[in-house]
């Protein structure tokens, strides 16, 4: 997710394991502490919370069972694709899914979705547009982004079928997408999408309100807007709260509505 606002002082993690670790846990921890530059603390039959307030952190990346967990103040979040898994039932059942009809989807496409989050989205479009598209998706929070990553060369839950090859072709990236906006190339990307953060819950899905607390807040700006209208060969799509005071402001046309949320278009330049 994505912030137009100052940034807040970094939160402090650190590597630890299950409390009866296999050795290959514990390598498994070590090697994840070196690559992502976090500190490696060692569980030593402490509880999750006590080793926060020992060590003085704000939450724990747990290695645990061949692929991790993030644990903060009491609360823990393991990677799941959530709603990703009824929306491609309902696909294959033949239904309409409102977010492939507003990014107008097909075979082939290529997908730059700006605002990752648990990646829902993007394995929908990724299912949409076939082994022949791309779907890339940016995640500004390192952690949401690792989670992800792992999480979805890891899931092994083949229901249904369409489901881990869609997760497979998701590239998740660690992005500010105000930065990546204005690097890419003209025409790079057939749609770009938004899915800004809302200040509060409106699904029922799994790790939504821990998600909300480690991602970063906000819309795009219309500098933003003009870089993803740049780089859209086709159309920039966002999504926003019914009535879809945030689409108006910023000048998007409303192309589809749902019950409680409602989706807006730009064209590309």
């Amino acid at each position: 997710m994505q912030t137009n606002r100052e940034p807040e002082p970094p939160l402090a993690f650190a590597v630890t394991t299950s409390a009866r670790p296999s050795p290959r846990e514990l390598a498994s921890a070590h090697c994840l502490a070196g690559e992502i530059g976090y500190r490696y603390v060692p569980r030593i039959h402490r509880s999750l919370a006590g080793m926060a307030a020992d060590e003085r952190l704000t939450g724990l990346i747990v290695v645990e069972r061949g692929n991790f967990s993030l644990w903060v103040a009491g609360r823990c979040l393991r990677y799941h694709p959530n709603m990703a898994k009824l929306r491609l039932l309902a696909l294959e059942q033949g239904k309409h899914d409102i977010l492939v009809n507003a990014l107008q989807l097909k075979l082939g496409d290529r997908v730059l979705d700006c605002t990752c989050g648990l990646g829902a989205d993007a394995i929908v479009a990724a299912c949409k547009v076939g082994a022949t598209g791309r779907v890339r998706s940016l995640e500004a929070s390192p952690l949401l982004a690792l989670l992800v990553e792992r999480g979805m060369a890891c899931y092994v839950i083949d229901d249904p079928p369409a489901l881990v090859p869609a997760m497979r072709r998701v590239e998740v990236l660690n992005a500010d997408y105000a930065d990546y906006l204005r690097r890419e190339a003209e025409n790079a990307w057939d749609v770009v999408y938004f899915d800004p953060m809302f200040s509060e819950t409106i699904a029922d899905a799994q790790g939504l309100d821990l998600v909300r607390y480690l991602a970063q807040g906000g819309s795009p700006s219309p500098a933003d807007l003009g870089e993803a209208r740049r780089v859209a060969r086709r159309r920039v799509v966002m999504k926003d709260r019914r009535p879809g005071q945030a689409l108006a402001r910023l000048g998007f046309a409303k192309v589809e509505e749902g019950r409680r949320v409602c989706y807006g278009a730009l064209p590309a330049w």
